[in-house]
């Protein structure tokens, strides 16, 4: 499946990359998160995608401040830490992570089908090309859902026409199923679900399982803020959980802060 195989964030190990954040399946849904605006008359489930592209479409950078905590199995203790996102369009992301007394723990950085990740501990940095991860070991799967995450931030819809399988329409969201490939030699299949409020576009949770139904990952967002202008909104979430459940480990990412369409000087998305 590509960088998007499983899911969403679990930066370990060393204290690197903790923007976990991907989704995943199951059979049943996830208690939505209530919109951030007032009810407005339901959209048609290809409604709710042409908004949801449009609005992805309208942001061109980004650049936001979090926190992210840190617990369960996969990693080796409970912690917090401080980091910085860059974002350009289509396919330029710059994560860095900080201890709370501004020590650097990584600095990953993707640029169309090129990445890089820096830490500490390392003379020179890892790089790599997608869809091959494997340079980051077991890094590999926590960066590709890191990379999932923001998707969902920003409100990236990837799947084909091929892929999409149905919707399914509850009381004020729409699920909608996709199917993926793990692209291993026996291409086997995962499935993702996607919630989105029927009314206002967003969307509230990601979750993906094995084609056998069994739960991986699942991401929810919440805490929806207009970071535009009254007359071009950008509504982005500020506070994004997931659980990987396998291990069952969870991640918290709080954002105190999200500014769309900035500039972005393009040295900061050079590699070194």
């Amino acid at each position: 499946m590509s960088y998007y195989r499983h899911p969403f964030v679990l930066w370990v190990a060393g204290g690197m990359l903790v923007l976990s954040l991907g989704a995943c399946a199951g059979r049943a849904p996830s208690p939505p998160v209530s919109p951030p605006v007032a009810p407005g008359p339901s959209l048609t489930p290809q409604e709710v995608l042409a908004t949801i592209r449009a609005r992805e479409a309208n942001v061109t950078t980004l650049k936001g401040l979090f926190q992210a905590d840190v617990q369960g199995s996969f990693a080796p203790f409970s912690y917090s830490i401080h980091g910085t996102l860059l974002y350009q369009r289509p396919q330029a992301v710059r994560i860095k992570g900080f201890t709370r007394f501004g020590g650097t723990l990584f600095d990953f950085l993707l640029h169309g089908r090129s990445y890089s990740l820096s830490t500490p501990d390392r003379l020179y940095p890892v790089v790599g090309r997608v869809p091959d991860f494997s340079r980051l070991g077991d890094l590999s799967i926590p960066v590709q859902l890191s990379l999932r995450a923001i998707d969902v931030l920003l409100g990236k819809l990837r799947w084909t026409a091929e892929q999409f399988r149905e919707v399914r329409a509850a009381k004020t969201a729409y699920r909608y199923t996709i199917s993926l490939s793990s692209g291993d030699a026996r291409n086997a299949s995962f499935l993702q679900h996607i919630w989105v409020d029927r009314s206002s576009a967003l969307i509230q949770a990601v979750e993906y399982l094995t084609s056998k139904g069994k739960r991986l990952i699942t991401l929810t967002a919440g805490d929806f803020r207009n970071v535009g202008s009254k007359e071009q909104p950008v509504v982005l979430p500020f506070l994004v959980k997931v659980k990987e459940h396998a291990t069952s480990g969870s991640v918290t990412l709080e954002f105190s802060e999200l500014s769309p369409n900035v500039p972005v000087p393009e040295k900061e998305f050079e590699f070194q």
